[in-house]
């Protein structure tokens, strides 16, 4: 029971004298935690239980390149904004506009200094307007999650477009050699190109290949030059 009461009184005494003081954000990428705090715009020397925290939390996911926030007040009173940022996966090329997008199909804005080597991606509007959710670039996303789960697909893929007909198709970064992926089981299809790069590309050349199929379950199709 005294157990009980002292925890009643340190929260009684809490809600009544704390105060927000300070606000504390994790180490970011894309955004200045400057942008965060203003965005978040917290009147300091308000009582946590005064905060509306749904509303500061849904400020600041209204900042290009944030996610989602998680928000926990300290016992000090201290707020401490957990931010995760979205992760470009490619640079969406449309004549002169470029933009980045991440796995959800959220277009972001080319930051200065923050430039990535990211693939190359054809065929999308470069401008920051709705999210992308059409086949042609859930199959490029598909395609490209797996390609950076996998070191060599990284890099050696330069750009991507989708095809009706042949489905992803690839430019490699050496000799901009045709690859062929189709649609689905990108995985084992990037395993099959390192295997076939690794066996018959390391002999024979890469200047000697024009385009190779990886479409097919057990054979890989070449055209030679």
């Amino acid at each position: 029971m005294m157990v009980t009461g002292i925890a009643i009184l340190a929260a009684v005494y809490w809600s009544k004298h704390v105060t927000i003081q300070e606000v504390k954000v994790n180490a970011l990428t894309f955004v200045e935690q400057q942008h965060v705090n203003e965005a978040a715009a917290i009147p300091f020397g308000v009582k946590p239980d005064s905060l509306n925290l749904e509303e500061v939390i849904r400020r600041v996911e209204s900042l290009d390149y944030i996610h989602s926030v998680t928000t926990y007040i300290e016992p000090s009173g201290d707020l401490r904004l957990s931010v995760k940022e979205r992760q470009p996966i490619g640079l969406l090329i449309n004549g002169h506009d470029r933009i980045y997008v991440d796995h959800e199909g959220v277009r972001l804005p080319i930051l200065e200094g923050k430039i990535m080597d990211l693939p190359l991606v054809y065929g999308f509007s470069a401008t920051q307007n709705d999210t992308l959710r059409n086949e042609a670039f859930l199959q490029i996303r598909d395609f490209l999650v797996q390609a950076r789960n996998n070191d060599f697909g990284w890099t050696t893929i330069s750009e991507v477009a989708f095809d009706k007909e042949e489905g992803v198709v690839a430019l490699s970064h050496e000799n901009g050699v045709k690859l062929l992926f189709g649609r689905n089981d990108f995985e084992m299809k990037l395993e099959n190109w390192k295997a076939f790069y690794t066996e018959v590309i390391k002999t024979k050349g890469i200047d000697k290949m024009q385009q190779v199929d990886l479409r097919f379950t057990n054979q890989v199709v070449t055209r030679e030059i």
